[in-house]
């Protein structure tokens, strides 16, 4: 069986949305989906009397946990065999769950799939979607690939209770796919497990988030990086956001899709570089700070 787990840091109609696209399928496929909540209030209302397939965690009062902490509460809640990370920012097409529970191979650590538009009518939604999902554009062949996304990836739960202890820190691609990977665990791209990322996001709140999200990176790397790599980063990134928007435009050229929007969104793309490693230099330097409690 397939347990979802989708945590919920900014709530409202982007958990709602996730949920409606799980309802249907969950059923289907005898899937259990869990909402690690943290918002509480109106939020967890809602998921109890409108969701009644879901399993609500709670939020803790007096802790705001970090989306790492409220997915490992989810995984350790998960009674399935396969655990599915989604985020709430995303949507599930028909199929999702019977891709995923198809695809599983004895050999994988996890299975990922690639992040799709959702035909963003605001061009900042655009903005958000290049920014952060550039590296899982289609096309997206079935083939081992190590780079797998959190928002949209499923893992046996017998691997990620094995390593718990880490799954609370920080980005799981960081802290547990190196250890999946050294055990000789395969991780694997599965071109028919895509999700649709959805908006919309206000500009301002984006570059904040991307700020946190940036943080919790450099900082996680400053932890594992041997201080020769992390000075060359410290005198080398001013050079770093015309390398990362050289890298997207890589990449959407790469996936022929969306071109003419990937050019309308670059003026916006810029200030969202500097944000982007800006909080990656503080990271390398000071550490991540509370950015992770903070990341939504």
């Amino acid at each position: 069986m397939v347990s979802v787990v989708v945590a919920s840091g900014a709530g409202g109609d982007f958990l709602f949305r996730c949920l409606d696209s799980l309802r249907k399928q969950a059923r289907e496929e005898h899937a259990e989906v869990i909402v690690s909540d943290r918002c509480g209030g109106e939020t967890a209302k809602r998921i109890l009397r409108d969701y009644p397939f879901v399993t609500l965690l709670p939020a803790e009062p007096g802790h705001r946990r970090s989306v790492p902490e409220l997915r490992l509460a989810g995984t350790l809640a998960a009674s399935g065999d396969i655990v599915a990370i989604l985020e709430e920012h995303c949507v599930a097409p028909p199929g999702w769950l019977a891709a995923i529970g198809a695809s599983f191979q004895d050999s994988d650590a996890a299975i990922g799939g690639p992040i799709l538009d959702s035909n963003f009518p605001r061009l900042r939604d655009w903005v958000v979607y290049f920014s952060e999902y550039h590296n899982y554009l289609p096309p997206w062949p079935d083939a081992e690939r190590y780079n797998l996304n959190g928002a949209n990836i499923a893992y046996r739960r017998s691997a990620l209770i094995k390593h718990q202890a880490v799954l609370g820190s920080g980005y799981w691609e960081v802290v547990l796919h190196p250890l999946l990977v050294a055990e000789g665990g395969r991780l694997r791209a599965v071109s028919h497990m895509g999700v649709r990322h959805t908006g919309p996001f206000d500009f301002g709140y984006y570059l904040g988030q991307r700020y946190l999200l940036s943080r919790v990176w450099g900082g996680t790397q400053r932890n594992k990086a041997p201080f020769a790599k992390r000075l060359i980063y410290l005198v080398t990134a001013p050079l770093f956001p015309f390398l990362w928007l050289a890298r997207i435009g890589q990449r959407v050229l790469e996936s022929r899709r969306q071109l003419p929007r990937f050019a309308e969104a670059l003026p916006l793309l810029l200030p969202v570089a500097f944000v982007y490693v800006w909080g990656e230099w503080l990271g390398y330097l000071l550490g991540p700070g509370d950015a992770l409690e903070r990341v939504e």
